[in-house]
């Protein structure tokens, strides 16, 4: 396999004093994530449901996989009580050029990147007039794209897999790290007890890095959407991203999104992680969509 070209400016390779300056500045600029009701109650309400395995026996393992089939009612549900299917990039346009959202807007998120999200989400995306974004891990990519595997139980997204979900139009693909993806040594991208300002803020940029830069060549993708690592956060992530040019940062906190015309409440999007096992009626009306 070809080995990735550098990605553009600020990806691989963090050198020097300048830098180490640069990552000073930008985590001394914010202590706290941002707080999207700051500005005021007033705005759109958003939802954003998140999945992530998919399989025709959701009971094979694991509490968040769910089956074709749930995943068909939720989007029959959503359809039939007017909710429009937005992507991330959509939203950050939207707001940072005061658009205006849909009456009755939901983002539907994949996070990890698996093979099944192609073979059994996208024709539901496309029966149902929905879109969604896929989170994918680089390691996670690269590894099958080196050697395929077509079990839709444990594979994951190839490059020519991720092309294919891009050029569907439905897909936005979003960064979910390189090698992140893990509970230790480092939880998620969460920064390690005494670890650096510099030390957090080349593994942050090194690690998002190498993922922008193998999509950027394998699939000529490069996402604005990042998806934290179980949802671990450290607020100096946040200008560090930005700094890299996402425009959209998605948690696993739990909580409806409410969407103004400040486009700081665009780095800290919760989501509702959707359970199997939970009929798509009581899972809505928990989350409030009604």
């Amino acid at each position: 396999m070809r080995r990735p070209r550098p990605f553009a400016c600020v990806a691989l390779g963090i050198r020097g004093a300048a830098v180490f300056l640069l990552a000073a500045l930008l985590i001394s600029a914010s202590t706290k994530l941002p707080d999207p009701l700051a500005a005021g109650s007033q705005g759109t309400e958003l939802p954003i449901l998140m999945y992530h395995s998919v399989l025709r026996d959701e009971k094979r393992s694991g509490k968040y996989i769910v089956s074709p089939h749930t995943i068909e009612e939720d989007l029959a549900y959503l359809s039939g009580h007017g909710y429009t299917a937005i992507l991330p990039a959509e939203l950050a346009g939207i707001v940072n050029r005061g658009g205006r959202l849909p009456e009755k807007p939901v983002i539907i998120s994949l996070d990890d990147g698996y093979l099944n999200n192609l073979t059994y989400v996208l024709p539901l995306l496309e029966q149902y007039d929905m879109k969604a974004v896929i989170a994918v891990v680089g390691s996670y990519s690269e590894k099958f794209s080196e050697k395929p595997d077509p079990n839709p139980a444990y594979a994951h997204l190839t490059w020519a897999d991720i092309t294919l979900l891009a050029d569907s139009g439905r897909i936005e693909i979003a960064n979910h790290s390189y090698d992140m993806h893990r509970q230790s040594p480092r939880r998620g991208a969460k920064r390690k007890a005494g670890e650096s300002a510099s030390d957090y803020y080349n593994a942050l940029v090194e690690d998002t890095g190498r993922t922008q830069s193998l999509l950027e060549e394998y699939c000529g993708i490069l996402p604005t959407t990042y998806a934290y690592p179980y949802g671990h956060i450290s607020p100096e992530s946040v200008p560090i991203l930005r700094e890299m040019g996402f425009t959209v940062l998605l948690t696993c906190t739990e909580k409806v999104n409410r969407i103004g015309n400040d486009p700081e409440v665009l780095f800290s999007l919760g989501r509702f992680n959707r359970a199997g096992g939970v009929s798509t009626e009581k899972f809505m009306k928990q989350i409030g969509i009604e």
